[in-house]
């Protein structure tokens, strides 16, 4: 699929709630990706507030990255169901304490909705705050709140009244054995062992251990109560099973990868680049569609007209306009090459001569910056980390993606909806 003719008909067919269910791509044998999970991973995205504000060719570029992505991450799941990661014990572990704490939340939801405020209360609220709408949920709210914690209170006391729960922790006072029990009831057994693992001749921290074991009473209460009301959870359960999946065969492939210290020293040999870190610039921008216009608004800003108070009013860049030109701290070589080269003797607080970009006509301006260093590997091992682990995951990800070949079905999706207009 050619990398314009995927962007285009990606930004066609976004929002289309009648395609939603629609297949963007199949992976492997099994897996695919459709429209409404592609929405669903963009609504959820760190650049979600600001998506809206974005032209059509960024948002494009955006969608296409997020389906790759997804596309990927479903690639990986498959190798790693092939590789019996769900068997193991770690997974068995954390899928039983995750459904644990999700039917103990579930509990205390339910527990928190049951919460009824007498109408005398309500009365006195609405008389005290008068018709403020928002002031009188806040109070409500309050309310509830109060009277959470003390019902919660007396309903885990009634659980473990009703488990018959017993707690020994006079053997914490000398050194305690493995299979030492320091609780246990219906559906309860806690030994020292399931706190500590195999080292159990650690230091012991009474007090945590004591909380801990309280907290671990607790969930496991609740989520036994929430289960005997049918409590829905198999949705979740099957997502945080899937990423979790994931997750431990990254984890393995990481470990793997790096077995020791000297692995990482020797691609820091290798790479000398990555001990510089590059100068960071806070940048002010406008952007017009006209040349003229674009010297114009320079000769006001020398004149000592503000960058951005003019950019909050003719910048025809939605981000840059929405910001009134503030475009934050940008990484040297991070900006369209023309910029670069306007900037790049450019002294802090004077403007950029007009400069041309397949985006329109910029006048810059670097308010303040943080000069480039050179760092020795002690001070960016986790930055050589990071690089090392990204090279191998490049790696790693194509051979995955050919065991698990990616199948795009956009293009038929396009013809589907709009004929042969892109043909």
């Amino acid at each position: 699929m050619k990398h314009i003719l995927f962007l285009f008909v990606l930004s066609i067919i976004q929002g289309s709630a009648a395609w939603a269910n629609n297949v963007l791509v199949t992976i492997g044998a099994s897996g695919q990706v459709t429209q409404q999970q592609l929405e669903s991973a963009m609504q959820a995205a760190p650049f979600a507030t600001q998506f809206p504000a974005m032209d059509e060719q960024d948002q494009a570029y955006l969608r296409g990255d997020m389906l790759l992505r997804l596309a990927r991450a479903e690639a990986l799941y498959q190798e790693a169901v092939a590789s019996g990661i769900q068997h193991s014990e770690i997974f068995q572990q954390e899928m039983g304490n995750f459904k644990t704490a999700l039917l103990a939340q579930k509990y205390l939801q339910k527990l928190s909705k049951s919460i009824r405020i007498p109408a005398q209360d309500l009365q006195a609220i609405e008389d005290k705050i008068g018709g403020q709408n928002d002031a009188i949920e806040a109070a409500k709210s309050a309310y509830i709140a109060k009277n959470f914690k003390t019902l919660k209170a007396q309903r885990i006391h009634e659980l473990r009244q009703q488990a018959g729960v017993q707690t020994y922790f006079q053997l914490l006072d000398e050194q305690p054995l493995a299979d030492s029990v320091l609780a246990q009831g219906q559906n309860i057994r806690i030994t020292y062992a399931d706190l500590l693992g195999k080292d159990t001749k650690v230091k012991i921290d009474k007090q945590r251990i004591i909380d801990k074991v309280n907290e671990w009473i607790d969930l496991t209460l609740m989520a036994y109560a929430a289960s005997q009301t049918n409590t829905k959870i198999e949705a979740q359960l099957a997502d945080y099973g899937k990423d979790l999946t994931t997750r431990l065969l990254l984890a393995q492939k990481e470990q793997d990868w790096l077995q020791d210290e000297a692995v990482l020293r020797h691609y820091f040999q290798q790479h000398p680049e990555i001990a510089y870190v590059p100068e960071r610039r806070q940048i002010g921008q406008l952007v017009v569609a006209d040349q003229q216009q674009a010297m114009q608004l320079r000769e006001r800003i020398l004149k000592g007209e503000s960058l951005f108070e003019l950019a909050a009013q003719f910048s025809i860049d939605p981000f840059g306009r929405q910001r009134s030109g503030d475009m934050g701290w940008l990484a040297e070589g991070s900006a369209l090459p023309e910029i670069e080269q306007a900037i790049k003797n450019l002294p802090d607080n004077q403007v950029s001569e007009v400069t041309k970009t397949a985006k329109g006509w910029h006048v810059v301006m670097i308010v303040n910056r943080k000069l480039g260093v050179r760092k020795h590997f002690a001070a960016i091992k986790d930055r050589v980390k990071q690089k090392f682990i990204a090279q191998k995951m490049t790696g790693y990800l194509r051979e995955v993606t050919e065991k698990y070949p990616l199948q795009w079905h956009i293009a038929n999706l396009e013809k589907s909806q709009h004929g042969s207009a892109l043909r």
